[in-house]
């Protein structure tokens, strides 16, 4: 059995600095350019973290490591079994597949309920401690988050332990325009915010704008701070 070198690293796309993809090198190249040569891998905030996808537990699971080229998961994925050998000294990629509509970020429940569409892809087999020095590394180095990445993740840890009503989903710098954009579940209905702050350090950034969304009434705040996509 031959043993594989991971290796990631993170790539701007598009011209758009604020959402970079992390990018996947196997033993130096890329393991997936002769079938998909222009897909690309998810967002470092999906797919890294303390419960990063890419590293499973004792059963293991499936994992979408590569995306449509449109950047829309649900178009299409590479979509590994990523499991450990029972002996603990191996971490694979088997059975890659691809999947319609059931992937939106790099897990999905649902995937157990489709078969999905086998890429010609041979499994990889990757030295364990190797394998999770290189994810606890990469997980570890933050210079892919902008000031707006970072300012719209500090506001959402601000945000996120208080429970608001409505429920707050998500939180982005706007793909548009300058600001950070946020998603609210009103009544099973999505209410998107757009927030401002004259600070430019991010810290003090995302406080101000916690300071302006909490010191108002959450039913003006669509008028307060209107999205006007």
């Amino acid at each position: 059995m031959r043993i594989a070198v991971l290796t990631l690293g993170f790539e701007v796309l598009d011209n758009r600095p604020d959402w970079p993809v992390l990018s996947i090198s196997v033993d130096g190249k890329n393991p997936f350019a002769h079938v998909s040569n222009e897909w690309r891998g998810f967002d470092p905030g999906e797919i890294l973290g303390r419960d990063s996808p890419l590293v499973p537990d004792d059963a293991g699971h499936r994992v979408a490591v590569y995306r449509c080229s449109c950047g829309e998961a649900g178009c299409g994925v590479i979509a590994p079994y990523v499991v450990p050998s029972p002996d603990r000294t191996r971490i694979s990629w088997v059975d890659f597949r691809d999947y319609t509509g059931v992937f939106m970020r790099p897990l999905s429940p649902s995937a157990t309920n489709y078969e999905g569409r086998p890429w010609e892809l041979p499994d990889i087999h990757f030295d364990r401690e190797q394998y999770l020095a290189e994810v606890r590394r990469i997980t570890s180095d933050r210079s892919w988050e902008t000031p707006r990445r970072q300012t719209a993740r500090l506001l959402e840890e601000l945000l996120r332990p208080l429970e608001l009503v409505p429920h707050l989903q998500w939180v982005s710098p706007d793909w548009r325009e300058d600001g950070i954009t946020l998603s609210f579940d009103r009544h099973n209905r999505q209410q998107l915010l757009r927030l401002n702050s004259t600070e430019t350090d991010p810290t003090r950034a995302a406080n101000d704008m916690a300071q302006q969304l909490l010191s108002t009434a959450p039913e003006n705040w669509p008028h307060t701070f209107p999205y006007d996509h």
